[in-house]
């Protein structure tokens, strides 16, 4: 589990660095900006589709950014076969990306969210409650879309990997982790990018 954690950082860190060519990480172009965005996740939960919604802040340097996210939702009874009646499931923490190339209309996107979960599970005609806390690490990759200056929408697809699920009876890590798809919604001020075209108005 922990190498599949590293490994997947490392991937989204070492191809940003490569995309970079000759520029350094942090100041290859001046490029500087911040964002907020609501987000949709959609995973498979129990071999049913849940569906997490939220949202997070960013602060843009060259072509990465970095910030804040969270995350919830709420599902019930017949996502567990009678072994719940209800589960509240959310997570939060640190939220890294890399978007390339930013001038086209159509780019790609990647980024990493790095949080800390919790959920509460609930029997309800046997009086009965279980909490958990446990470490959440999603992986995503895909395109994003340059709608307006101000807007850009993201569609992309991941992995929820957990780790530190422990304390809860005929639930486990595996009922969590999971393919996830992802409509992420940025709004905000991105920057002006010098050093390059930035006057180039090609779609790819």
């Amino acid at each position: 589990m922990k190498n599949l954690i590293l490994l997947a950082i490392c991937t989204l860190l070492t191809g940003s660095i490569f995309a970079q060519r000759d520029n350094t990480i942090f100041n290859g172009n001046k490029r500087n900006g911040f964002f907020v965005s609501p987000i949709i996740e959609y995973s498979d939960l129990k071999a049913e589709l849940s569906t997490s919604v939220g949202g997070g802040f960013g602060f843009i340097t060259g072509d990465f950014f970095f910030g804040l996210y969270g995350l919830g939702l709420t599902d019930y009874d017949e996502v567990f076969n009678d072994d719940f009646d209800k589960l509240t499931f959310g997570q939060g923490g640190l939220w890294l990306g890399y978007a390339f190339p930013q001038t086209k209309a159509i780019h790609f996107f990647s980024s990493a969210k790095i949080g800390w979960g919790g959920a509460n599970f609930e029997v309800i005609d046997d009086d009965l409650e279980y909490d958990d806390s446990f470490l959440v690490v999603t992986p995503e990759l895909g395109l994003e879309f340059n709608v307006f200056r101000w807007f850009r929408i993201a569609a992309t697809g991941g992995y929820r990997f957990v780790n530190g699920l422990n304390d809860v009876p005929n639930f486990s890590e595996n009922d969590l982790e999971t393919w996830t798809g992802t409509i992420t919604f940025r709004i905000g001020g991105f920057g002006r990018e010098h050093g390059r075209n930035s006057h180039n108005n090609n779609w790819w």
